[in-house]
């Protein structure tokens, strides 16, 4: 697989700050069985979310027979109708640290040939559930002083694709969505981080590529989950891990991006008052 040089991460002061439970919607396998696997080696307990129940119980009896943890699994259809209230209401009575938006992958798709009902399903899942869980996560992150929200896109939403119209234009959601929260509450405690993840060996890449697809120099998920979990303790707003055409701009990209994000938060403040 692809070499992604993993930052450092001091897992105490990890768990001190986004502990001590976590929520990952989107656990049952790829990068959120890669989260749930190095924050449970953290001690921090995990409500684990996905539509699959008995893969979500078989990960938690894992993590919890190797590193002592609890763990909540909470079967739930991310595309529907307020999943993500549903997702706030499964953590009732936890003292939640730390919230993890992972799902939202999609197939290729022909927008004018097929129905707009995947594309409503997508909308659904990765902008209205988005949108209702790190609301309800963010009030109680608020009340407590502190908080961490990683938001799983993807390079796809840099910019356009063909095949991939709703994914694209989500996951670009998903990006500005996460930038612009982290401008406004990072500081008041709330640490919050977009991940523009590359294409990973996860099992949904190796369910939707044709046969014959190279997936030889593709990145290792725990790679790039790990990094997200550093890059969220170090303050960071984003992460755009170079992949695809034009990759070699990329690392611009994020320095443009950054350099605007802290831009406007120092411009807002002639409007708030600092």
């Amino acid at each position: 697989m692809r070499e992604l040089i993993r930052e450092p991460l001091d897992s105490v002061a990890f768990s001190a700050k986004y502990g001590p439970w976590a929520v990952i919607a989107g656990a049952s396998e790829g990068t959120g069985e890669c989260y749930a696997r190095e924050l449970a080696a953290m001690g921090i307990n995990l409500v684990l979310v996905s539509r699959r129940l008995p893969a979500l119980k078989a990960l938690g009896e894992k993590l919890k027979a190797a590193h002592g943890i609890e763990y909540r699994a909470v079967a739930q259809d991310l595309t529907e109708q307020d999943a993500g209230l549903r997702i706030v209401e499964a953590a009732d009575r936890l003292d939640v640290g730390l919230y993890i938006s992972n799902a939202g992958a999609d197939g290729f798709g022909s927008f004018f040939e097929d129905s707009t009902d995947a594309a409503h399903r997508l909308v659904r899942m990765n902008i209205s559930t988005l949108i209702d869980a790190t609301n309800g996560f963010g009030k109680a992150f608020l009340e407590r002083g502190k908080g961490g929200i990683i938001v799983m896109a993807s390079g796809a939403g840099l910019g356009g694709q063909p095949n991939l119209v709703m994914y694209s234009a989500t996951k670009a959601f998903e990006l500005n969505f996460a930038e612009s929260l982290w401008a406004e509450y990072h500081e008041r405690g709330v640490d919050v981080i977009a991940i523009a993840a590359p294409i990973m060996r996860t099992p949904m890449l190796l369910r939707t590529v044709p046969e014959g697809f190279d997936v030889s120099d593709v990145y290792d998920p725990a790679d790039v989950t790990h990094n997200a979990l550093a890059g969220l303790l170090a303050g960071e707003p984003i992460q755009i891990v170079p992949d695809g055409p034009g990759q070699e701009k990329l690392p611009q990209v994020l320095a443009d991006r950054k350099d605007r994000l802290a831009g406007f938060v120092e411009f807002n403040k002639t409007f708030t008052g600092g």
